[in-house]
């Protein structure tokens, strides 16, 4: 873990803590990101630091580290991890220490910046899962469109579909247009076999998805899709789709039912079969890895 208010990379797990008087603790005024980490390097390491800087300039946080400094801690602390894969990597920029006022103008030492490096969990993303469109309300705008630490609508999504045996939740409007996941995005192949997924107006902008409409046109060459577009998606197209896939986190895995609905024949298709292609390729494309400095012994 690295901790900002220490300026130091910590490897005692009993020591690792965040200050209760951070207001990214005690008022959630925080935002944070992610990075992959495989076969010793970094994976989208920059695109994830952008998506966490804008997020901060939304969330009105003064951040007092360059985007060359807080990838260098990332780089670092992951290096100290010691380990090349079967770990993530997680950090926090909050509006830092001070008081326990609602506004952070007494955190005179500016932004605070927490990393962790910590295992991943298994995961089998051939077997389709299934999922529950839930009735948790859904976050307003400007929260929906960073990534703040305000994750409580998330995790009561998530536990109301493991309530009725899916996993993340899906969430919709009041018109039933489909939003997202709790932790990622929702996209659909219908019988036309094109591929479409909400547009980010009031959803994270998500990275997985980005890249999968980066790479997209590698499925459409291969005749595997026929288009592939941002639009408009109503719960009543997500439940006539061939396919339903969920995308986030740079997983993409297939949904099998949605409630009592059975997706296609209920099991892992032939367009996500081709998004986790493009994604494992994606992974080990040079051009988006970074080396992990890991130090020799």
């Amino acid at each position: 873990m690295y901790n900002s208010t220490c300026g130091a990379i910590i490897t005692d797990p009993a020591l690792m803590g965040v200050p209760i008087d951070d207001h990214g603790f005690h008022r959630g005024h925080a935002v944070f990101d992610t990075c992959n980490i495989h076969n010793g390097n970094a994976y989208g390491i920059d695109m994830h630091l952008e998506r966490l800087l804008s997020s901060a300039e939304m969330a009105r946080i003064e951040v007092k580290f360059s985007h060359a400094q807080l990838r260098d801690i990332l780089l670092e602390t992951m290096a100290a991890a010691g380990r090349p894969d079967g770990v993530f990597c997680r950090y926090w920029l909050t509006a830092g220490r001070g008081d326990f006022q609602i506004s952070p103008r007494g955190c005179l030492e500016g932004s605070s910046f927490y990393t962790i490096v910590h295992k991943t969990w298994d995961r089998d993303d051939t077997t389709a899962v299934k999922e529950v469109i839930v009735t948790t309300p859904v976050k307003p705008p400007l929260l929906a469109n960073m990534k703040s630490n305000n994750y409580m609508i998330n995790a009561l999504s998530s536990m109301e579909a493991e309530d009725y045996g899916g996993s993340l939740g899906i969430q919709a409007d009041v018109n039933g247009y489909i939003l997202e996941g709790s932790i990622s995005c929702v996209a659909i192949v219908g019988e036309d076999r094109i591929l479409r997924t909400p547009k980010f107006d009031l959803i994270l902008p998500s990275l997985t998805v980005k890249r999968i409409l980066d790479l997209g046109h590698k499925l459409l060459d291969s005749g595997i899709i026929s288009g592939i577009f941002q639009n408009d998606v109503h719960i009543d197209d997500v439940l006539q789709a061939k396919e339903v896939i969920m995308l986030g986190g740079h997983h993409v895995v297939p949904v099998g039912r949605v409630g009592d609905t059975v997706i296609g024949n209920g099991e892992r298709g032939p367009v996500c079969r081709g998004l986790q292609k493009l994604q494992y390729e994606d992974m080990l494309d040079a051009k988006m890895l970074t080396p992990i400095p890991f130090r020799s012994n």
